[in-house]
């Protein structure tokens, strides 16, 4: 397979006090086209960091010192403001851990999703209409036409992330990268999330990075994982290898903390 990201040596660091404090400590990545990379570490070791970075989408006291972050063979970080915007949403799209502070409660879910639209896309009203619709319909939104009228506040967490995730795949990214997708979310819609995700990586020829904490929720979805300790990469390769053997000692560390059942490690 194609990479279709590559991120080389990228270091970080945020102002604090006139002081720099550096955060991201030269991450190599690479995500190969129609995968599910699962980005995995605990709080702080600088996963959603890496994430924002690709399309600099950082805080303002973030600061990229060095690197490359290339998309389709392109420098991102290298790219003037306005490619970037054209690259947001159209050909990376995010859908961030909280869906009930990502989505604006005085406007429909249809206003949202059509905003999202006509921002990358040439369409008229009735077409960025049945775009919104179809999107739904995607993630598997019940009667996606009625929800099209629905506040935020009228759906459940489980639907609110359907709606986050249709956002997102609306105008066809390339890359969708999911930040705690599940964390918010009783167990069997975390199942259901996860299954989605699966689906629309086939069905879309998507390729997603998912970011969590939680190693099993990579286990059962990601064909490569990426294990993240204060700003680094230590451990990438197949899931399954990882598994059953990992070769770093935080990797070691975070499987040996996974509940078991029946007194087997997964």
């Amino acid at each position: 397979m194609n990479v279709l990201l590559e991120i080389k040596d990228l270091r970080l660091d945020f102002l604090h006090e006139a002081k720099a404090v550096e955060v991201l400590r030269g991450v190599n990545l690479k995500v190969h086209e129609g995968e599910i990379l699962g980005l995995v570490g605990e709080s702080g070791s600088g996963k959603t960091l890496t994430a924002l970075s690709v399309t600099k989408l950082l805080p303002k006291s973030a600061r990229i010192t060095a690197g490359e972050i290339l998309y389709d063979g392109r420098d991102l970080l290298r790219s003037e403001e306005d490619d970037l915007r054209k690259v947001r949403g159209a050909k990376i799209s995010y859908v961030f851990q909280d869906p009930a502070t990502s989505l604006n409660p005085v406007f429909t879910i249809g206003e949202q999703l059509i905003e999202n639209i006509e921002l990358h896309q040439k369409t008229k009203k009735e077409e960025s209409f049945d775009i919104a619709a179809a999107a739904l319909k995607d993630v598997g939104m019940p009667s996606p036409k009625d929800i099209m009228f629905a506040y935020p506040h009228q759906l459940s967490g489980g639907m609110k992330q359907r709606a986050m995730i249709a956002m997102a795949i609306s105008c066809r990214p390339g890359l969708l990268i999911a930040d705690e997708p599940t964390t918010a979310l009783d167990v069997t819609i975390q199942a259901q999330i996860l299954d989605l995700l699966v689906r629309l990586k086939e069905e879309l020829r998507l390729t997603v990075i998912l970011i969590t904490h939680d190693l099993s929720i990579v286990a059962q979805v990601a064909e490569k994982t990426a294990v993240m300790q204060e700003g680094r990469v230590v451990e990438y390769g197949d899931t399954a290898i990882i598994y059953r053997k990992p070769s770093h000692p935080y990797t070691q560390r975070l499987i040996d903390c996974i509940p078991k059942m029946s007194g087997h490690r997964i």
